[in-house]
């Protein structure tokens, strides 16, 4: 979506700078000058459509294979995990709790991706008193992310 907004500003700036120009040329260039921009904004138009012909073989972030399709660097798992990951992260956060790292296990094949197992790690070590925090916590991540509460876990990290 960015690079079509960029292709649209780019293509209204040249038909803005040309009008311009126009209205500072002499009389006796105007013909020969409205040539030249019209065939300047012609090519603005028409150079993201010369750069989608001139590369076949990948289209939209897919390299096209003889047998198979691949998804260049980007995986819709990858980023549920990391969303996941990010999410649990503000909501241990904001309870207090020291987190480490998150661990995000996802199970499924989109848009019906799920986490099969969390796993909080923790800076410090479980105490008993913090069982009520942490079960509260898991609640939370339950609701908020859709998760089965028996299937986010706690650990201390070890180093």
């Amino acid at each position: 979506m960015e690079s079509l907004k960029a292709w649209a500003k780019g293509v209204y700036l040249v038909a803005v700078i040309s009008s311009a120009a126009l209205v500072l040329i002499p009389k006796s260039m105007q013909k020969q000058s409205k040539f030249v921009i019209e065939l300047l904004l012609l090519l603005c138009i028409l150079a993201p459509v010369a750069g989608f012909v001139g590369k076949p073989q990948q289209v939209a972030g897919l390299r096209l294979g003889q047998d198979t399709w691949e998804a260049d660097g980007f995986s819709l798992e990858r980023f549920y995990a990391l969303e996941v990951q990010r999410r649990v992260t503000q909501l241990a956060l904001a309870a207090g709790l020291p987190i480490h790292s998150v661990q995000v296990e996802p199970a499924g094949v989109a848009p019906e991706f799920s986490a099969t197992k969390l796993t909080l790690y923790l800076t410090v070590s479980l105490y008993e008193p913090d069982g009520e925090v942490l079960q509260k916590l898991r609640e939370l991540i339950a609701t908020q992310l859709d998760i089965d509460p028996g299937n986010i876990r706690f650990e201390g990290f070890q180093e």
